[in-house]
């Protein structure tokens, strides 16, 4: 009897081009099997996407080698180790994940059984380059283009660095003839170069900021900053067709406009620096701390505990807002930003969803708005309820975003813009109060569905009547009967009301509910069933017991849910008999 042996790998988890490393094979078989062959496959794999990453453009295996490390035989049942040896070629690229491009290099065993499934493992190995010496240090100074007038100077101790250095230098600036200079911001940038049958794209793919507030400096005093490295960071490389490249961006704001002056710089696996510097906290963060807490300060939010100042959480309109970074990497790939949710006071239960339209996508409720029904598409249980929740307000405080995601009890945004700028931040936060308030007006005025509209003002009034609240677009109603609380539900069929459910809820809960009644207990569920029979038609087993709620499903749309007072009676009574209260009445 054959079977697929179990493959467990062992390898390194770094390792370094020119470098020799072993892979070691163990095969746990379960019986003796017939093999062709085991092999080991050592594999380096180029992936392009497109912009956004929505389609890969091409795939090419950089490195393919392989070590037969068994041939033709049987594979006795037991556990069989075997090893293989690779030597990384001293031109393999890094391990590189881009926003356009990925590098991969891994290992996969393969055992082949003839006339049987194969089996196979794979894991992957993080390639870096090795530690190398340090190049001399060429101190560097420099200007941005003067034809405007205002100019920026650089100076820097040196422009080689490693990760886990700190980058340190001033920026002085002039010729501001009266304007006046606002801000500063700079960066580290990394920038991701993939050139491909003769087309060129590039990406930013990390930007490491230090900001300052130049109120009150002066033209020529010099400002100094520092950036911390991160130990982390992918080092410059460069291939034929993919490359990761690096400059320290300075950006002046002034009344007139912007001046920008980028330096290549080069980040590369060095040895550290004898004598630097101690570390020290990043001014870069500090400052964007304070930006949050301000622009969060304006729009009513305040810092969330524990975000690291990047965070903000409050109420506005009655929806709990939280604005956020936003990271790379996400389940859309989309690049790195700012994020809102706002959260609504109530859930719509409409089945609403909101998202953005896609090239060729042509399903969805179109609302006659142009501007929204390009960018977005809505889709819901009910066209005209989904019409209704979708006001002007609400559609175009959504279309402000590049990415939306609304469902019935939330609005997910985001814009692929700067999350440390904070005029930029101010800007997205006064969209998001924008659509806070527009989910607060759709919510206060949600339309039920349109074979209940008729029906609405009774069921408000039950709903005062037993001191509740009614949902008015799923029309739920949850209130208070004799100071039991329950819940009534309608249940749909598609867009089509099909009928209601009634909860009554057992505070605290009945141990032993939902087993076999006493004779007591029957003749007031029966009760309850002959009460609900008078309200419509009524499912098998309408009436369900258990140890927190008993409840019943009626078969028919309720137009007046006030005709629940007598079961919602019966149903009290047949909590008092389960939890052996003793009281007058019908039903003692």
């Amino acid at each position: 009897m054959r079977s697929r042996p179990f493959i467990a790998l062992r390898l390194p988890e770094v390792a370094h081009p020119g470098e020799t490393f072993d892979v070691e094979l163990s095969l746990d078989s379960a019986s003796e099997t017939p093999i062709d062959f085991v092999r080991v496959i050592l594999q380096s794999t180029q992936t392009l996407w497109s912009m956004g990453r929505g389609e890969i453009l091409a795939v090419r295996e950089r490195l393919l080698v392989s070590e037969e490390v068994a041939g033709r035989g049987r594979l006795g049942e037991g556990v069989h180790r075997y090893r293989a040896s690779f030597a990384l070629p001293d031109d393999i690229p890094p391990t590189h994940m881009g926003l356009v491009a990925e590098l991969r290099c891994g290992v996969r065993a393969l055992v082949s059984i003839p006339w049987w499934l194969d089996a196979e493992e794979s894991g992957d190995i993080v390639v870096r380059p090795a530690i190398g010496p340090r190049p001399r240090s060429e101190p560097f100074t420099g200007a941005s283009a003067r034809e405007s007038g205002v100019f920026v100077e650089v100076s820097l101790p040196d422009r080689t660095f490693a990760p886990g250095d700190t980058l340190t230098g001033a920026i002085a600036f002039g010729g501001l003839h009266g304007r006046r200079a606002s801000a500063l911001e700079v960066a580290l940038v990394g920038v991701e170069r993939v050139h491909v049958a003769g087309q060129s794209a590039s990406s930013e793919v990390h930007r490491l900021s230090f900001f300052r507030d130049l109120a009150g400096t002066h033209e020529g005093r010099e400002v100094p900053f520092r950036i911390e490295v991160p130990g982390d960071l992918a080092p410059a490389f460069s291939t034929a067709q993919v490359s990761l490249e690096y400059a320290l961006e300075a950006v002046l704001e002034h009344s007139d406009g912007r001046v920008v002056h980028r330096v290549p710089v080069v980040i590369g696996p060095f040895a550290p620096r004898s004598g630097g510097e101690g570390k020290r906290p990043r001014v870069g963060v500090a400052r964007w701390r304070g930006v949050w807490a301000r622009a969060g300060q304006r729009a009513g939010l305040s810092v969330r505990e524990g975000a690291g100042g990047l965070g903000l959480r409050g109420v506005q309109d009655g929806c709990v807002v939280e604005v956020a970074p936003a990271e790379e990497g996400s389940t859309q790939r989309s690049a790195p930003g700012l994020c809102a949710t706002v959260h609504f006071a109530e859930p719509w239960g409409l089945d609403l969803h909101v998202r953005p339209r896609r090239a060729l996508d042509r399903i969805g409720i179109v609302t006659g708005d142009a501007p929204f029904d390009r960018h977005l598409r809505a889709s819901g249980r009910e066209d005209a309820q989904v019409l209704g929740a979708l006001t002007l307000a609400l559609r175009a405080a959504l279309v402000a975003f590049p990415e939306v995601d609304l469902d019935d009890a939330r609005a997910q945004v985001r814009s692929a813009v700067g999350a440390f700028d904070e005029s930029v931040l101010d800007v997205f936060l006064g969209q998001v109060t924008a659509l806070a308030r527009a989910v607060a007006e759709a919510g206060a005025s949600l339309p039920p569905p349109a074979a209940m509209v008729a029906w609405l003002p009774a069921w408000r009034r039950f709903a005062e009547d037993s001191d509740g609240a009614l949902q008015v677009g799923p029309m739920r109603l949850t209130g208070t009967f004799e100071g039991a609380q329950f819940e009534l539900t309608t249940r749909f069929e598609r867009a089509t009301p099909a009928g209601a459910r009634l909860a009554l809820h057992l505070d605290p809960p009945i141990g032993g509910a939902g087993g076999p009644m006493k004779a007591a207990g029957e003749a007031i569920a029966a009760a309850i069933l002959a009460q609900v029979s008078r309200l419509g038609e009524v499912a098998e087993e309408a009436v369900s017991v258990k140890p927190g709620e008993i409840a019943v499903t009626i078969m028919t749309p309720l137009a007046d849910p006030a005709a629940v007072r007598e079961v919602l009676r019966s149903m009290l009574a047949l909590a008092h008999e389960l939890r052996g209260e003793r009281r007058g009445g019908p039903y003692r």
